[in-house]
């Protein structure tokens, strides 16, 4: 509890949050007794690279953002397609698939999430040269064989399952990564002068941050409300997909906020000596970037709150409220 209180003082809780350390998460929560007795321990070791895939966009439907295909056949399924992976090194000990098996009738596709050996026989690799050397990869399926022992959560489930963030020890009075950013942006701005003023005294500046503060406390009463509808078993199911949204689109905002406050140095990193905050502000903006949804449709958040309101495409055609005359016509 101490570390993980520390790390999120120094704003350094993100390194927690690695494939190999979410699968861990992902597997606690979702594995079977196997998988938990196989991967759980030996990747707390590190003794397991974990691959994880990244989906282009935010639509876990789409077949063309996702890129991977799988068949049922017999006790496993057929892999087909490719998709970019990140992960540190040059061969993973597991690679975490994410693919769609396409339906027979009007229902979506159904996700599902996969831990594949990396030496199956159809599946090839390739790392392109890029800015962070071997942290993205490229990894082709030509009918790779899985068995289906090694689906991690249920099909239908692969969208939650790979979209899931790291459990902290509850233990630890960690308030959520958007709250502790905010709250470093505020300090920074107060105890940093421009012109024998400090920043946070200049009008437009303090707009910003006031509106920066009111969205990290949201997010804060957002993820009070949904822990207290689980435990009173009053949620309609999207609770947790609704604090992720706005939590997802509030983080992007308080990026552009550090931009406009701090100014250029707020893109200098660690190693340059005139960084504001040791390069936290470089971090996070790094960060956003990288999870950002090019879609601007709220991914499988999105998608969750809408199946559960019957609006989604997850949704059978017979269950979804009717279209009024003037819906039609319009």
């Amino acid at each position: 509890v101490v570390i993980l209180e520390e790390l999120n003082r120094l704003g350094l809780l993100f390194l927690l949050e690695d494939e190999a350390a979410t699968l861990r998460s992902a597997v606690l929560q979702w594995g079977d007794e196997n998988q938990n007795d196989d991967l759980v321990r030996p990747i707390a070791q590190g003794m397991i690279a974990v691959w994880k895939q990244v989906v282009a966009g935010s639509d876990f439907l789409d077949p063309d953002s996702v890129g991977v295909t799988a068949t049922p056949d017999g006790d496993g399924y057929i892999l087909s397609g490719h998709a970019s992976f990140s992960g540190l090194g040059d061969r993973p000990s597991r690679i975490w698939a994410f693919a769609l098996i396409e339906p027979d009738s009007d229902y979506a596709p159904a996700p599902v999430s996969l831990l594949v050996w990396p030496d199956l026989g159809g599946l090839s690799i390739s790392t392109p040269r890029n800015l962070v050397s071997g942290a993205f990869h490229n990894v082709a399926f030509d009918d790779v064989w899985v068995p289906r022992f090694d689906l991690l959560g249920a099909e239908g489930d692969g969208a939650a399952v790979i979209t899931g963030r790291v459990q902290t020890d509850p233990r630890a009075d960690l308030p959520t990564l958007l709250e502790s950013e905010t709250d470093a942006l505020l300090e920074y701005t107060r105890t940093t002068q421009s012109g024998g003023e400090p920043l946070s005294a200049e009008p437009i500046r303090q707009q910003l941050l006031v509106e920066a503060y009111i969205a990290s406390r949201v997010m804060r009463l957002l993820r009070m409300r949904s822990a207290w509808l689980h435990e009173t078993e009053q949620g309609e199911g999207h609770e947790d997909a609704q604090s992720a949204l706005w939590e997802d689109q509030a983080t992007q905002q308080l990026s552009e906020t550090t931009q406009d406050v701090v100014g250029i140095y707020a893109m200098l990193d660690a190693s340059d000596p005139r960084s504001p905050a040791s390069g936290r502000f470089d971090r996070l903006q790094r960060r956003e970037l990288s999870n950002r949804d090019p879609g601007a449709s709220g991914g499988v958040n999105a998608e969750s709150i809408a199946n559960s309101l019957g609006m989604g495409t997850g949704t059978p055609q017979g269950d979804r409220a009717p279209e009024s005359d003037d819906d039609a016509s319009s």
